[in-house]
């Protein structure tokens, strides 16, 4: 991976990639991810990398239920036996879908740059989100891992990603919540952000990007 100072990469960055869920749009999980943490007694953003890494991903798609989603989190996670359904389930239906803090910022970023998705989706899971939130009909394109054939974080759904946007890795950024589909991206030297909290990506932003 090539170290490249700051300034030459505000000067080259012409495509920002978002990862979707967690990151534009989602729920405000916290809560429940520390009672599984502290269920479980692990960590929190180890929980968190679990709770919302793949198998979210399945039950986001509705290709399992929550009942099915619990049942892989206890295979998943340390301790994971010790997670009851239906007290998981309470904790889960109290928090607030929606938009996620990010999408304001998608706007003045739309001046300077080509904005895109990169989500583990389908194509028809896209279509009903896009009739529920308008802000996903601003970006200039979203990969979806059906589309592009693979999941993240393996590298050709990133390669494929880069050819989409007709640009190249110098020439981009990605941002996801989750630390592996960053890792894959940094290696391919994409510039990457693991997004945790909104004021980390906005001191991010004002490093990497020419951001108002």
């Amino acid at each position: 991976m090539m170290h490249v100072s700051p300034d030459k990469i505000k000067s080259e960055i012409k495509v920002i990639f978002f990862d979707l869920f967690g990151v534009l749009l989602g729920v405000d999980q916290s809560v429940a991810i520390h009672h599984i943490s502290k269920v479980t007694e692990t960590p929190y953003l180890q929980t968190r990398e679990i709770a919302q890494g793949e198998i979210f991903m399945e039950l986001q798609r509705g290709e399992i239920n929550f009942s099915t989603y619990v049942e892989k989190l206890r295979e998943a996670i340390p301790n994971g036996n010790r997670l009851d359904t239906d007290g998981l389930h309470q904790v889960w239906m109290n928090s607030k879908a929606g938009e996620m803090p990010v999408v304001s910022l998608l706007d003045g970023l739309q001046q300077k740059y080509a904005i895109w998705i990169i989500s583990n989706t389908t194509e028809a899971h896209i279509k009903n989100l896009q009739a529920q939130f308008e802000f996903l009909s601003s970006f200039n394109g979203i990969i979806t891992s059906e589309k592009a054939g693979t999941h993240k974080p393996h590298p050709n759904i990133f390669n494929f990603a880069l050819k989409e946007a007709n640009t190249d890795a110098f020439s981009s950024i990605f941002i996801d919540d989750s630390y592996s589909n960053v890792e894959v991206a940094k290696n391919l030297d994409i510039v990457s952000h693991h997004y945790i909290e909104f004021d980390g990506l906005v001191n991010f932003l004002e490093k990497i990007c020419k951001f108002d």
